[in-house]
């Protein structure tokens, strides 16, 4: 069982108590196998991949998760800087591997309560008790825990062998499920077009009443599952579609949320920092001539190059506080999914010395990409226009360590299975001269990633 968060702040604060956090090389494992097992047995899952850049982790079982309210940050902030103090690591040993340590989630920040999202809190600090990170050809167990100061080092070793023999063992018994399909039955809301272009009429009205420049407007598809999901198969196809993405798995007690999002937030590199706007979409073409086309439309849309440019400079003025120095280019690219095109800015900096990076998170968080401009307005509007919970939908996720570095991306092409049901989400970005009908088509564009990962949901 985790420490409650009484018992975690109790080590905290004993002073003949150390946190140690130890890491092992290990022989490569099949995390996508064994995440089945886990998402079954155990209470807190994370797994999270880079195919791409071949980095992927697990991590099942929490030392602790502890909550905070969106206005509770100083608090987290002091926890994480408690931790570190009394941190002994062997993660020097293992340089250029960047090994994760700590899992931090956000919803996004309009307080509502739902039945659906109560088994994630507002803001969730997670310190797993097992970390199974796979970079390259190299794989590492690591262990998360307190104990006395005095603890001899052998302790760990034997520790971090027992564990490993487990895993190995666990793994030989296990088997594939990745031909298992799933299915649902979308609930289909009657005249929901209709009422997409009555809602989208009344913000056109709104937004110069209310001097906002741009909201992001979600919409939620409900479905019945019915048949037992294969997670090895859901993230071993999102890998496999889109590789350039962060594909992710998060559960907390019966909740599953799970998605493939283009969009980092930002990552850390010690004092080095990388991070992009991505707004402005347009689908992609039948042929390679068609793709072509719809790729110069969006790169001379002004429509959605305004849209694109207020994320830009959204991000590096909330960045300039913290930065010596920031670089980006004054011209997107386009990133190509399989199923839609985005405009693309990256942006990359220093960080001024002492900086810490959750107020930097803090500074930068939500964009205007998932929320709009002003952000307060933004908020307010959306918290009185839309009906449902977006939770963790447009919120954050990410990992960071004691050494600096960290990567936190925006949890958006997304949904979560709560029982049997899933809920999938998408938004739009609505500004002047937006088109109710192609942001909804907007919106069923960016549903795809999920729906079509089951068999009856194209």
């Amino acid at each position: 069982m985790p420490f409650s968060k009484q018992e975690f702040l109790d080590n905290l604060n004993d002073p003949k108590k150390l946190f140690f956090s130890y890491a092992v090389k290990i022989s490569s494992l099949n995390f996508t196998l064994l995440l089945d097992y886990f998402v079954e047995k155990a209470d807190d899952v994370f797994f999270y991949s880079e195919p791409e850049n071949r980095i992927s982790f697990l991590s099942f079982d929490s030392l602790t998760r502890q909550s905070f309210g969106f206005t509770e940050l100083d608090l987290l902030e002091n926890m994480v800087e408690l931790l570190n103090n009394k941190l002994i690591s062997n993660h020097s040993d293992y340089s250029g591997y960047n090994l994760p340590s700590f899992i931090l989630s956000s919803k996004f920040p309009v307080k509502r309560t739902s039945e659906e999202w109560k088994q994630f809190g507002d803001v969730d600090l997670i310190v797993p008790k097992i970390i199974l990170y796979q970079n390259s050809d190299t794989c590492f167990l690591i262990a998360n825990q307190f104990s006395e100061s005095f603890v001899r080092q052998g302790y760990f070793n034997d520790f971090l062998e027992a564990q490993a023999g487990l895993i190995y063992n666990l793994e030989t018994k296990l088997i594939s499920k990745n031909n298992n399909s799933s299915g649902i039955t979308i609930k289909e809301e009657e005249d929901e077009l209709k009422q997409w272009n009555e809602l989208l009429g009344k913000l056109f009205t709104k937004l110069p009443e209310l001097q906002i420049d741009k909201v992001v407007i979600s919409r939620r598809v409900e479905g019945e599952i019915n048949k037992d999901i294969s997670w090895e198969r859901i993230i071993d196809e999102l890998n496999r579609k889109y590789p350039s993405c962060i594909n992710f798995l998060y559960k907390s007690s019966g909740s599953v949320f799970f998605g493939s999002t283009p969009e980092l937030l930002i990552k850390f590199d010690q004092r080095k920092y990388s991070t992009e706007a991505l707004a402005g979409s347009i689908k992609r073409g039948i042929s390679a001539d068609d793709d072509k086309s719809l790729e110069i439309e969006l790169l001379n849309s002004k429509k959605n190059i305004n849209e694109h440019n207020a994320v830009v400079n959204f991000i590096t003025s909330a960045l300039e506080d913290f930065s010596e120095i920031i670089d980006y280019s004054r011209f997107p690219l386009v990133k190509k999914l399989p199923n839609i095109q985005h405009l693309q800015t990256s942006i990359n900096g220093t960080l001024k010395s002492d900086v810490n990076i959750l107020s930097v998170i803090r500074s930068m968080f939500p964009t205007p990409a998932v929320c709009g401009i002003p952000k307060n307005k933004a908020l307010k509007l959306i918290e009185e226009t839309e009906t449902f919970d977006r939770g963790l939908f447009s919120g954050m996720i990410g990992w960071f360590n004691n050494d600096g570095y960290g990567e936190f991306f925006v949890s958006i092409r997304s949904a979560l299975v709560n029982g049997n049901k899933l809920y999938a989400y998408a938004g739009c970005g609505i500004v002047d001269g937006s088109d109710s009908i192609e942001e909804f088509e907007e919106t069923k564009l960016k549903l795809k990633p999920i729906l079509s990962l089951f068999n009856n949901a194209d």
